[in-house]
């Protein structure tokens, strides 16, 4: 009987984070006002540009910890001055680390 029980508990706590998992909305917002800031810039292969971006979300809903990845450091510089303090939408998780990454094809 005890090991039904703690059978449930396990099954609940799985069904519990599945739900929990659905209920973030995807950074594709985000991703796309991203790749609009950097419109500008080119690539140093001349193909196409990728950056990666490692934030946290304050308790204030705002970007925090911030860190940008590029082979291009005048894109890394730009996107950290644009970005820290970035408010963003309620449904982002407070606390939770977020990896995004855009890569952005040069036409």
């Amino acid at each position: 009987m005890k090991s039904i029980k703690m059978l449930l508990v396990v099954v609940a706590v799985i069904l519990t984070s599945a739900t929990q998992a659905e209920t973030v909305t995807h950074p594709d917002s985000v991703s796309l006002e991203i790749e609009n800031m950097l419109k500008d810039f080119k690539s140093t292969d001349g193909k196409t540009l990728e950056v990666t971006l490692f934030f946290s979300v304050s308790e204030d809903q705002k970007i925090q910890s911030l860190s940008v990845a590029s082979e291009n450091k005048e894109v890394c510089k730009f996107l950290e001055e644009k970005l820290a303090n970035k408010t963003l939408p309620a449904d982002w998780m407070k606390g939770k680390i977020y990896e995004l990454t855009v890569v952005k094809p040069l036409c």
